[in-house]
């Protein structure tokens, strides 16, 4: 069984040569950039996130890996272009936001790396356009500089795409058939309006975390990004699971267990990433990492696991039954 675990992760990971030098070149220079352009006040957060980076490289955990860099990566970016953008005055911003127009995708080909990669290129691309228009009203309420963060962000979540599949992935095996996970995407947000309703305020911010996931899940379905939305709508599970309470008993043999489950000869690296989080959680002293171990194996990769098997035919409701709409004011401040 630890035989055939091993090669499974072995499949499933499928770095090629020179894949980790490249993150390790890329983990330093954001370092540096952290450095030189982003506020002393605001690092830590930045620079924890490539430390985990690090140790997940480290010891193999690729995907997972790229995961972390992401937001060190945007971030960085997103302040180094403030600092150099020479913008001071609302109608400098105005022009600068105007040249530069909404940013475009422009890494490559979707199916040349593996799912797990273009699932994380996907949902940065998908996020490029709602934050460049929404880096103008953060000018303009917030002050020059918060839109600034925006707008270089904006373009910040492109250059991650395109530096993601640029990696050097050795060649994938076939993809599943990644589908619409439209009813899928419906039923938890019922549970989880329904869940929003009686919850304390303290598990509030869980909650928008989970929601804004799901939220993205469902933008990424609906433009037939498959495997970026299938990615959100784990992330989703994986949060909202804190608010389940699911029980504590993960252990390295459960979490062998579950990669076991994964049909041999496909790209599950969606899956794998997340069994990559468990792995991370199972080896920290975290709670809430640790907790997160419990949700892969427990909620998440069974969610998966259905996900992408053949949709099941659905009853047409009756037109004369009662409904009942729950209007929910998000908490956002």
């Amino acid at each position: 069984m630890r035989l055939f675990t091993l090669s499974v992760i072995a499949l499933l990971a499928a770095p090629q040569a020179g894949t980790e030098s490249r993150l390790n070149r890329e983990l330093a220079r954001v370092r540096a950039q952290i450095t030189a352009n982003v506020p002393a006040d605001q690092q830590a957060s930045l620079v924890q996130r490539l430390d985990r980076a690090e140790v997940a490289l480290k010891t193999g955990r690729v995907y997972h890996a790229v995961y972390l860099i992401e937001a060190a990566y945007e971030g960085a970016s997103a302040f180094a272009f403030a600092a150099s953008s020479g913008v001071k005055s609302p109608e400098a911003f105005l022009k600068k936001w105007q040249e530069l127009g909404s940013p475009k995708a422009r890494s490559g080909s979707a199916g040349r790396v593996p799912a797990a990669i273009d699932a994380l290129a996907e949902a940065s691309e998908d996020r490029g356009p709602a934050t460049y228009q929404a880096s103008r009203p953060y000018a303009e309420d917030a002050g020059v500089g918060a839109g600034l963060y925006y707008l270089g962000e904006s373009y910040a979540v492109m250059d991650f795409a395109a530096f993601v599949r640029s990696v050097p992935w050795a060649a994938p095996p076939r993809r599943p058939a990644f589908r619409s996970i439209a009813p899928e995407l419906a039923a938890l947000d019922r549970e989880m309006t329904t869940k929003y309703e009686t919850m304390e305020r303290a598990n509030h911010p869980t909650y928008i975390r989970a929601s804004a996931a799901l939220k993205q899940a469902r933008s990424l379905n609906d433009r037939k990004a498959f495997e970026g939305a299938l990615f959100e709508y784990l992330l989703s599970r994986y949060l909202f699971a804190a608010l389940r309470g699911l029980p504590a008993d993960a252990s390295r043999e459960r979490l062998d267990a579950v990669r076991t489950t994964l049909p041999p000869g496909e790209d599950h690296s969606i899956a794998e990433l997340f069994i990559q989080f468990a792995d991370e959680g199972l080896s920290s002293g975290s709670a809430d990492l640790r907790g997160g171990a419990d949700a892969v194996i427990a909620d998440v990769v069974p969610a998966y696991l259905s996900a992408v098997a053949p949709a099941r035919p659905t009853a047409t409701a009756d037109a004369s039954a009662a409904v009942t709409i729950t209007l929910v004011r998000w908490p956002f401040t």
